[in-house]
């Protein structure tokens, strides 16, 4: 079988052809080389990467982006959490399916990935153009590890920055505030601001998750919108914890829960059944009201939850503390979200430590 082997074309021009057996036995045949020498470096490449098992069937590079977008999104339904799987299905079909859809794996430049990425970066936030690109580097990665490509041409590309927005933080005396102004939600601002937690977590909160003797508020679920619809699900890093409840805020709890069963909800909604619903500050309804009437710097429920944290930090709490109570993976997370926070706490450290210093002299 080894060549090359010479012919000749329709139009009398000299030609060259390899031929190779595949592992499936299968002989395959390669034609249209102009110098014998380019036909015999492509039967080495060949012959070698059949040896050590890395050959991939040209036509493999012909298989379409969208015939493989439907696998990868089944892989990530049971993994991720069920907001961001519709997240990724969305920006498949709004953003991804248009531009790569109809495009053959094996033809795809990283330069093209570039292109798009800049481009849609110009017209959408940061956050959108960074999951359009891990829809379309999964289905590449995917291609990769299934043996139908060499390699992915997502590697190294050039993503924008989310752009960190500057934070509002609460004093202690404004939460109680707006929680005064915040009527039948008075208990939930207090849990919120002071605990750190999310509002999934909140609204997935039952009587049994309360250890009124302990003063916990154990975070065991989470409770999302998605496409219409509240899914319960895991806590956002899966894992469930413990977080403190300050006196103040447990004796609250307890009248809330007053008269409710260990199963129910802490706390509910007002119009539209079961669970609480999205509250935004620009929106009109009780939040509204009482951003309104208490005066205090409009910020969204969610940044009760960086209050919390701010609170938590000025009180002394150790950085691991701060990461429990919060549900971050990690204390470096704690560290880089609340960055900030712990800058300014550097003045009191060198306060404290001059103060030691003065009383040991």
């Amino acid at each position: 079988m080894p060549g090359p082997y010479a012919y000749q074309t329709r139009e009398g021009e000299k030609r060259y052809y390899v031929k190779y057996r595949l592992p499936n036995h299968k002989q395959k045949t390669k034609r249209g080389f102009k110098r014998k020498k380019d036909a015999q470096d492509y039967l080495a490449r060949v012959t070698i990467d059949l040896n050590d098992g890395s050959y991939i069937d040209p036509r493999s590079g012909l298989v379409r982006v969208e015939s493989l977008a439907a696998t990868f999104l089944a892989g990530k339904k049971g993994t991720v959490k069920p907001k961001y799987y519709a997240d990724l299905e969305s920006t498949w079909e709004n953003h991804v399916k248009l531009r790569w859809g109809g495009r053959g794996i094996g033809t795809i430049r990283r330069s093209e990935i570039q292109s798009w990425v800049s481009a849609l970066s110009e017209e959408r936030s940061a956050s959108v153009v960074q999951r359009a690109h891990t829809v379309i580097k999964g289905i590449l990665e995917m291609a990769v590890s299934d043996g139908l490509l060499r390699e992915s041409p997502c590697k190294d590309i050039e993503l924008p920055k989310k752009i960190r927005k500057q934070r509002t933080y609460l004093t202690e005396k404004q939460v109680l505030d707006l929680a005064d102004a915040s009527e039948d939600y008075s208990t939930l601002i207090l849990v919120l601001g002071f605990c750190g937690l999310r509002m999934g977590e909140a609204r997935g909160l039952r009587v049994h998750c309360i250890d009124f003797a302990n003063g916990r508020l154990n975070v065991e679920k989470s409770v999302t919108r998605v496409q219409r619809e509240y899914v319960e699900s895991e806590p956002k890093t899966w894992e469930r914890r413990s977080v403190p409840v300050p006196s103040y805020v447990m004796d609250k709890l307890r009248e809330q829960c007053e008269g409710k069963k260990a199963e129910d909800l802490v706390f509910v909604g007002r119009w539209h059944g079961r669970y609480l619903g999205e509250y935004r500050k620009g929106a009109y309804g009780w939040y509204a009201r009482a951003l309104a009437s208490s005066g205090v710097p409009e910020l969204t429920l969610h940044d009760l939850r960086h209050t919390a944290a701010s609170i938590a930090i000025h009180s002394g709490a150790n950085v691991k503390a701060i990461q429990r109570m919060l549900g971050h993976k990690t204390a470096a997370m704690t560290l880089d979200t609340y960055a900030d926070l712990f800058d300014s706490d550097l003045d009191v450290v060198a306060e404290r430590v001059n103060e030691l210093i003065l009383n040991a002299a």
